[in-house]
């Protein structure tokens, strides 16, 4: 892939380096939070408004007060959760082992999760701007490749033409990936995707922007030129949300992007996996399969 500044010398002495501009931030850290029962974790998602984990035998749990709770027994291989705000709950979605998809609404004090018609194998949840049928964008991808959106209108997922292998939720907007690697953004005018310039391995959106990695190099798109350039640094996993872009290296060392500089700092700790939210904060797994918050004292 091209890009604005792969030429320059800075660019090219942070990839040789790995990331630029690491220094730490020592006030920022990682803390535990405990998981009650103390069941492992596997998958953390955390939304606008609330915080939900799935733990290693699928029961979806979520945050209440200062501890993960068990908020159903059943089992699940994913939770997506998104779209909320200080006046507006998310969205929280998951599928079971057999494709099957489910929404979880509150009943008093325990969650119920109900069974959707149709089956997918990915499902992505974020905020809806675009119409009333559509106050969240609830995305999901079937075993096919094939691409439907949720109508909560007629309460059913209506196919999108295209094929896709990865889906990115985030700031209203609609991202993805096909098979080859390119990239495709939803229009939403005309109900289709369009292609933009480029090929990328992972694909991540936040409601300031789109990033993503060409293997280990990191990318982000810039609407005024509708393209992608160039990061500074090396990572394996990356992920945008209101509550900024986190990435991850090889060996689990954390990078936060810091806006101003366009560069990774490094955070303390080390983690397996990382999730942000749009106002549910910064959370991560760690190797032992537990939970940790993001804390700035």
């Amino acid at each position: 892939m091209k890009n604005q500044i792969g030429n320059s010398l800075a660019v090219i002495l942070a990839l040789v380096l790995g990331i630029g501009c690491t220094q730490s931030a020592p006030a920022q850290t990682f803390k535990r939070v405990n998981v009650k029962g103390g069941v492992a974790l596997v998958q953390i998602a955390a939304g606008g408004a609330s915080v939900w984990a799935r733990a290693n035998n699928g029961n979806p749990y979520i945050l209440k007060g200062k501890q993960f709770v068990l908020a159903n027994s059943i089992n699940l291989s994913q939770i997506a959760v998104g779209g909320g705000n200080a006046l507006q709950a998310d969205a929280v979605w998951g599928l079971d082992y057999s494709d099957n998809i489910y929404s979880a609404t509150r009943s008093g004090s325990t969650w119920v999760f109900s069974k959707v018609p149709g089956a997918l194998g990915l499902i992505a949840v974020g905020p809806g701007y675009h119409d009333n049928c559509h106050p969240y964008e609830v995305w999901g991808l079937d075993i096919s490749s094939q691409i439907f959106r949720y109508n909560f209108c007629g309460k059913t997922f209506d196919q999108v033409p295209g094929s896709l292998i990865s889906l990115a939720v985030g700031g209203g907007d609609m991202w993805g990936t096909n098979s080859n690697g390119a990239i495709f953004r939803f229009n939403f005018a005309t109900g289709s995707f369009d292609q933009l310039p480029g090929t990328l391995t992972q694909i991540t959106v936040g409601p300031n922007g789109l990033w993503g990695l060409f293997d280990t190099q990191i990318y982000e798109f810039y609407d005024n030129i509708q393209n992608f350039s160039q990061l500074p640094g090396v990572l394996v996993d990356l992920h945008a949300g209101g509550d900024g872009v986190w990435g991850l290296t090889s060996s689990g060392q954390i990078f936060r992007l810091e806006p101003s500089t366009s560069t990774f700092v490094q955070i303390p700790g080390i983690l397996a996996r990382i999730s942000v939210g749009s106002g549910g904060g910064v959370w991560g797994i760690n190797g032992a399969k537990e939970a940790y918050w993001f804390s700035t004292p």
